[in-house]
């Protein structure tokens, strides 16, 4: 019972912090005091409680009141993927409370064991109830639709109550499984409910959309639509609009840093939850000048079972220094550009860029691709195509691209597919490399 009671507490408390966040959104200086006041208790706490930042701040000269506010952040040194690995138990409190694990997708590498306490979820929690009520998802009522992740997961899923980030009753539906019973199934779920908001990883919407357009599945207009975990490309936004005649509202989020920002109707770039979390771009370890492009660097405000300062994600971006005409006071990222890393090694030991190799699959009638570097440093280009398309010149049109990146002596095989497997988060691992050449 007590632990009923635990749960019920917590829930009230999400919701109260939303609603102040609702109210704290349009005042700059509150948000100002809210993020500082929360810095100073997460250092204090990291001097005192963790082996990792104990040792950081004495070798940088930081005593345990000297960080308060985001200017004085710059003292303490970049956090990398790789210490956040090898280093795990060090970023652990000697009093390690009740939380989650999860994983980093380990779309740029390894993945990451992240733990998140009561915390962290609560503030996280309250952050999402602040932007779907921006966005059109009522804190009460209303269904949600999440198409699911992959094709692996049964089409058929039980509906259920959400209640931590508002009370929703929430529908799934399965793009990926090609079979007459579950287009059957979709269209009796999809006619039953009304005007659903659509809430779900890109890929997967992206790929409700596709089947919509092929008549698989029934048209519907949903109320709002919020796309997670990648990155949203203008072709893809365009897509999911055209075939929903809904705005798309994308949601920038990473396991490592919480819900970090989010479109509202009236904006192209990102509201920062800064309340919870604060974004630095730099290059080179130093601030980007206005409108330049730079490295994320998270610190996440709430997170205590495994502090989390100054972390490069591997995320590219540049900050929006216009004011929103929503009247929000969030500050904001003006476009999330992708990632950095992950070069693809050529024999010689030249490196490509992945977003140089993604970016000559550009083509209107491609709908999914896959390009894999075998281990004799051969590659294979895999692709899904519209139904009506012209298959003799997009090869032709593919192999010339990939000839002139690659050069001729590498062998490209260019294969025409049915479908792409998606990764087990159920992202697109667009690039992947088995070569062992020296990088």
């Amino acid at each position: 019972m007590s632990d009923l009671f635990g749960k019920i507490g917590f829930v009230l408390e999400t919701y109260w912090q939303g609603m102040v966040g609702i109210e704290r959104q349009f005042y700059a200086e509150r948000i100002a005091g809210v993020q500082n006041a929360k810095l100073k208790r997460l250092i204090h706490h990291c001097f005192k409680n963790t082996k990792y930042y104990g040792e950081i701040f004495r070798r940088a000269g930081i005593g345990p009141g000297e960080i308060k506010t985001v200017q004085d952040l710059s003292r303490i040194p970049i956090l990398t993927k790789g210490e956040l690995r090898a280093r795990f138990w060090d970023f652990l409190p000697r009093q390690l409370p009740k939380c989650r694990v999860s994983q980093t997708s380990g779309s740029t590498g390894v993945p990451v064991c992240i733990l998140s306490d009561r915390s962290s979820r609560m503030f996280n929690s309250a952050a999402v109830i602040r932007y779907r009520q921006a966005l059109g998802v009522g804190f009460v009522g209303g269904a949600i639709l999440t198409p699911l992740k992959t094709g692996n997961e049964p089409y058929i899923k039980k509906a259920g109550w959400t209640f931590l980030q508002g009370i929703h009753k929430t529908y799934y539906v399965n793009p990926y499984v090609d079979s007459s019973e579950n287009g059957r199934y979709a269209r009796r779920l999809l006619t039953k409910i009304k005007r659903p908001a659509i809430i779900g990883i890109t890929p997967a919407v992206k790929a409700l959309a596709y089947k919509i357009r092929d008549g698989d599945f029934p048209a519907f207009e949903p109320r709002a639509i919020l796309t997670v975990g990648e990155r949203l490309t203008p072709e893809v936004k365009g897509l999911i609009e055209s075939t929903f005649g809904t705005k798309v509202s994308d949601i920038y989020a990473c396991n490592e840093g919480g819900d970090i920002g989010w479109q509202c109707p009236q904006s192209e770039g990102y509201h920062i939850n800064a309340d919870n979390v604060i974004v630095e771009i730099l290059k080179g370890d130093e601030p980007v000048a206005d409108g330049e492009t730079g490295e994320v660097v998270i610190t996440d405000l709430n997170r205590y079972a495994m502090p989390i300062i100054r972390y490069k994600n591997g995320d590219l971006a540049r900050f929006k220094k216009e004011a929103c005409p929503c009247g929000c006071k969030l500050p904001m990222i003006a476009e999330i550009i992708g990632r950095s890393g992950e070069d693809i090694c050529l024999p010689g030991g030249k490196m490509m860029p992945w977003n140089q190799l993604k970016s000559a699959m550009n083509h209107p009638q491609i709908r999914h691709f896959q390009l894999v570097q075998n281990e004799d440093s051969s590659f294979k280009v895999k692709y899904v195509a519209e139904k009506e398309a012209d298959i003799k010149s997009i090869e032709k049109l593919l192999l010339y691209r990939y000839e002139n990146l690659l050069g001729s002596s590498i062998a490209i095989k260019i294969e025409r597919v049915r479908t792409i497997r998606q990764a087990p988060s159920g992202k697109s691992k667009l690039v992947i490399s088995h070569y062992k050449g020296t990088k």
